[in-house]
């Protein structure tokens, strides 16, 4: 037998996938199971959307599409970005795909060549690595510092973990897991910083509409000399909860986004008519349309932080953005892994979470408040009881 790709053996399956996989088998065999593991909000996608969906159907859009968006969704994106962050992108340097870890995935494939390493800052999406990984680059895991709280993107930091050998860095905020949102004066520096180097610079903007505490800025905005080597990448899974749509984009060079749309030509082609219609939708409506919304998400993480504080000796990061509590555990779990808790976890308390090995931080967990209240509270509750079997180191 011939062997296996070493790229690809090196990849792991994703434990977020994996575990809410486990969760729905114990629900169908009848458990009790609270999933704050996944990160998609509860409820539906606007109702909008829908219908132009459903429109698109009845007109007959179910044939192929072009590779890499249609001209009018690659439009509607180029507007949205120029009307709610002030950039400048026009359609030929804007790439649409089946969700925004499709985009990241080809990016990976199309900017490294083997050995090529990338800066990613802990904590971490659990596919950015991965995807490196299997494009046969080295992703290189910066630490969180001891001052995250303050500054959860440290430049020293990163330039101790920085080499000839770097070609990206990528930037996530808001941030999953940990929600922070970087203010106007540390994008301002750690873009000042980036322009001294001659890196690929990758910003996930996924959870753009989802900043509580102050607003988003986009790094591109505020540093237009990475114009040339930045590249913004967001979708509509989180804002819109059109997470099961796969409707993710890519806006920076030509050259990066035409091998971007040549590798989906050969991937998944193209995205469904019906569904790039319900986008041009969501763009044009942009962030009116789900603020009320986002305003329950907000009501949630306040209530969430309030309950997760009356746990004793716990420690966590004020999420800004996002919708996850990210939980340090270290005092409580001592030589027990974050992985084997969160396993105990679902196995006798029937609550699923992600485990901090996921993001590149043993002995944290995430929490997801993007559902109903009631079984919110409930699942924080759990986790305090499970927590109550432990002591404080």
């Amino acid at each position: 037998m011939y062997p296996f790709s070493k790229n690809v053996l090196k990849i792991k399956p994703s434990p977020t996938l994996t575990l809410s996989t486990q969760a729905a088998h114990m629900r169908k065999e009848g458990k009790p199971i609270i999933s704050l593991a996944v990160g998609e909000p509860d409820f539906a996608t606007p109702e909008i959307i829908v219908q132009a969906a459903q429109d698109s159907l009845r007109r007959g859009r179910t044939k192929y599409g072009t590779a890499g968006g249609g001209l009018p969704l690659r439009k509607a994106i180029s507007e949205k970005l120029a009307r709610e962050n002030f950039l400048q992108f026009d359609p030929e340097s804007i790439v649409v795909g089946m969700g925004a870890k499709e985009i990241l995935f080809h990016l990976m494939l199309a900017l490294l060549n083997e050995k090529d390493e990338v800066l990613i800052p802990s904590p971490y999406w659990v596919s950015y690595a991965d995807q490196v990984l299997a494009a046969g680059g080295r992703p290189v895991l910066v630490p969180m510092s001891e001052s995250f709280a303050e500054n959860p993107i440290d430049i020293d930091t990163l330039k101790q973990y920085a080499s000839p050998k770097t070609v990206a860095f990528i930037l996530n905020s808001p941030n999953n897991p940990s929600g922070y949102v970087l203010s106007q004066g540390q994008l301002e520096k750690l873009g000042a910083w980036l322009e001294t180097t001659s890196w690929w610079v990758i910003c996930d903007e996924i959870y753009e509409y989802l900043s509580f505490e102050k607003p988003h800025l986009s790094l591109f905005t505020l540093c237009p000399g990475l114009e040339k080597r930045g590249i913004l990448v967001n979708g509509f899974s989180k804002g819109f909860a059109m997470t099961g749509w796969r409707v993710g984009y890519a806006a920076g060079p030509t050259s990066v986004i035409e091998l971007v749309t040549s590798l989906q030509s050969h991937s998944s082609t193209c995205l469904p008519g019906f569904i790039e219609d319900a986008a041009c939708v969501a763009a044009a409506a942009g962030l009116p349309l789900v603020k009320e919304k986002i305003a329950l998400l907000n009501t949630r993480r306040k209530k969430a932080i309030e309950q997760v504080k009356s746990i004793e000796s716990i420690s966590y990061y004020p999420p800004e953005g996002a919708f996850y509590l990210f939980l340090d555990l270290r005092r409580f779990l001592g030589k027990t892994s974050s992985f084997d808790f969160a396993k105990n976890l679902l196995q006798k308390h029937f609550l699923a979470a992600v485990p901090g090995e996921a993001f590149g931080t043993p002995g944290f967990l995430r929490l997801s408040y993007a559902i109903h209240e009631e079984k919110l509270e409930e699942g924080i509750e759990r986790l305090k009881k499970a927590l109550l079997e432990l002591k404080p180191c």
